[in-house]
Parts: structure tokens; C-alpha cells; sequence
């Protein structure tokens, strides 16, 4: 499932988050906690430069914990970046948002006498607005379970007397030269499932948790191993279909509901924590 694309609103968050880069003392990166790497737009390091850089791996309550360990230190280079662990659904860790951002600017002529000013930047759908929203304890900014939801960038809002931040538009890059990134993406919802044929990314789902969690997978949906070892993606999915009940006349599965049954539970994590990918 090759994909190459660029919508013309995220040529505009390019612009604009370019000409509100200078306002901010340090970036604020979300990724998604199952998806590290992929979740990880390269263009946004081009964007920023040498800038502190505070990595947030939202959804570690949806991770594999083990995984996220490694990627914690993995994703830890420099003395200019810091990492957290955080998860807006349980409020697990997002206090420390203020402190990193803090410690990040330790060293600064003004520290101590202003307010860190941060840019919050990702993907689509990681979690950049909820994440600002539950800091608030209001609901500021629109936020949803689907990409592309925030649309500008908006004026520098104030968390604490220590952190005002400033929220933007997700961006994805121009063309996936791994498939693979693109893929995962899609699976989890990063990509907008209206553009794309859901059934293919519900099987590339399924292809993926029969290779790293075969046991869960068919725990979740009462399949057996040697179905899923030796069937195609789309027979499984059809048997899914069958099992929840996803038939029209004839007798036939409605494989676009199963379609929609087997993302939701993969990216409301019902089927188990995951991590998609490891640290090298």
C-alpha cells in the first residue's frame, strides 16, 4: 500500500508553524507510544534545527511497557532532549510536561523569569490537542479520534506560570519511501481512513498482529492458530466478519463492517498492548 500525498492544508501548517518557530524556546514532539519510529515526521528535525526538543510518547497506555523502556533511551540522545511517557486517557505523567519543559530551559539567560514558550508539533492523531486541553482543564482546541482535526496555528496559550504553548496542525510528509511507516500509520489512524480503502488497511492490520501477536489476536476474535497461519489476510477478515455477526443477504459478510470492527479494537487497544516496532 505505497503512499504519496501531501494535502494542500498541511503545505500551510508547513508555512505557518515555520513562521511561528522563532516564538517558541523549545519544541515539544508527540509520537505515538506503539509507533516510535513511524509516528516520527523527519521533516519536523529539518523544521526545528538545534531547538531543546521534549519527546512525548503518548499512548503508553495502549504500549508495550517493556518496549517503551527501550525506546525511552533510545529516543534520549543528546543533553538537548528529554523523553516522558504519557497517556492523556489515564493522566499518567503529563505534569511532567512542565518540569521537563523547564529543565530544558535550565540554562537560559531568562529562566526562572518567564514562561517557557513551547511548540507542540506530530503527526495527525497522536494527541497534541488533548494533550494541551487536559493541561488546560478545558476543552480550547477541537479534538477528535481522527487525523486533521486542528486546523492553524493558534495564539500562545498559557498552561501554567511556567509553560504557554503553542498548538499546530499535524503534518505528514510528502511521500512514505518505506511502505511500512505508511502502513502503520494508516493502521492506527493517522492517515484519514476516507481516503484509503478501509478493508486493505483492516487486512494490513491483521497481517501485522498475526506476525508479532498471534496468540492475543486470536484470543480476541475465537480464531484458531492454524487459521491464521495459513489463510489470507482477507479470509480472516471475512471470518471475523461471520463470528460478529457482520453478514447482508445472501449470507455474505459486510466486509467493510468487519473492516471498521478490527481497527477500532486495534486502536482502542482491546486486543492487547502493542508495540509495533523496536528499537534497532
Amino acid at each position: 500500500m505505497p503512499l504519496q500525498w501531501f494535502p494542500g492544508h498541511m503545505t500551510k501548517a508547513v508555512r505557518l508553524i515555520k513562521e511561528n518557530l522563532t516564538k517558541a524556546d523549545i519544541v515539544i514532539e508527540v509520537l505515538d507510544a506503539r509507533i516510535p519510529l513511524s509516528s516520527r515526521n523527519p521533516m519536523i528535525g529539518e523544521l526545528t534545527g538545534k531547538k531543546p526538543r521534549l519527546v512525548v510518547l503518548n499512548k503508553s497506555d495502549l504500549a508495550d511497557p517493556n518496549m517503551l523502556t527501550l525506546w525511552e533511551k533510545k529516543l534520549r540522545t543528546s543533553e538537548n532532549i528529554e523523553v516522558v511517557q504519557i497517556s492523556v486517557k489515564t493522566g499518567k505523567n503529563l505534569t511532567q510536561l512542565i518540569e521537563k519543559s523547564k529543565y530544558l530551559c535550565r540554562n537560559m539567560s531568562w529562566a526562572g523569569n518567564r514562561a517557557v514558550r513551547a511548540m507542540v508539533l506530530g503527526v495527525p492523531n497522536v494527541g497534541k490537542s488533548a494533550i494541551i486541553n487536559y493541561l488546560l482543564g478545558r476543552r480550547s482546541r477541537s479534538v477528535g479520534n481522527r487525523p486533521g482535526v486542528t486546523k492553524d496555528v493558534s495564539q500562545s496559550l498559557k498552561i501554567s506560570a511556567s509553560l504557554k504553548v503553542i498548538d499546530t496542525p499535524g503534518i505528514l510528509w510528502h511521500k512514505f519511501e518505506d511502505p511500512e511507516v505508511g502502513e502503520k500509520l494508516a493502521v492506527l489512524g493517522s492517515i484519514n481512513d476516507e481516503i484509503l480503502f478501509r478493508e486493505d488497511i483492516a487486512c494490513r492490520g491483521l497481517d501485522i498482529f498475526r506476525s508479532l501477536y498471534p496468540a492475543k489476536l486470536c484470543e480476541r476474535f475465537n480464531l484458531k492458530i492454524e487459521d491464521i497461519q495459513n489463510k489470507e489476510s482477507y479470509e480472516i477478515l471475512e471470518e471475523i466478519g461471520r463470528k460478529r455477526g457482520c453478514l447482508i443477504s445472501g449470507g455474505k459478510v459486510d466486509t467493510e463492517k468487519a473492516a471498521r470492527i478490527v481497527l477500532t479494537e486495534i486502536r482502542d487497544g482491546r486486543i492487547c498492548r502493542f508495540c509495533l516496532e523496536k528499537p534497532e
